[in-house]
């Protein structure tokens, strides 16, 4: 029986840890925004992220371009429509950038994270 480390462990529940607070942070834009249709865009990138936590290759690339594809929609948003957007909505778009971006590097880069999608790809 196949082991998994403590670090790798670790790692997964960094990447948890961030997924659910961007989440968390997108649910409640949404529901401040009264944006109805990204809860369709929400439920799609949940469950790529299950996928993603199976080991799944092609969905860890899948998640890594919808995180890069928001950076671009997050900040092209605030920027167009900064005089618009209460400063909830400006300030939470702006951390859901960033977030956006350290995931898919964090996830590309992290070799404790890159042995636990090894480990769920063989059991």
């Amino acid at each position: 029986m196949i082991h998994i480390e403590e670090s790798a462990l670790k790692a997964r529940n960094i990447l948890l840890t961030m997924f659910l607070v961007l989440c968390a942070l997108d649910i409640t834009l949404v529901i401040i925004a009264k944006d109805r249709w990204a809860i369709g865009r929400i439920l799609l990138t949940i469950v790529v992220m299950y996928f993603v936590m199976q080991g799944h290759k092609w969905a860890k690339w899948v998640l890594m371009g919808i995180c890069s594809f928001m950076v671009v929609i997050l900040i092209a948003m605030v920027i167009a429509l900064r005089a618009k957007l209460s400063t909830i909505l400006i300030v939470g778009s702006l951390i859901m950038a960033v977030l956006s971006t350290v995931i898919p590097i964090y996830m590309a880069s992290n070799k404790d994270l890159n042995r636990y999608f090894s480990y769920k790809r063989q059991t």
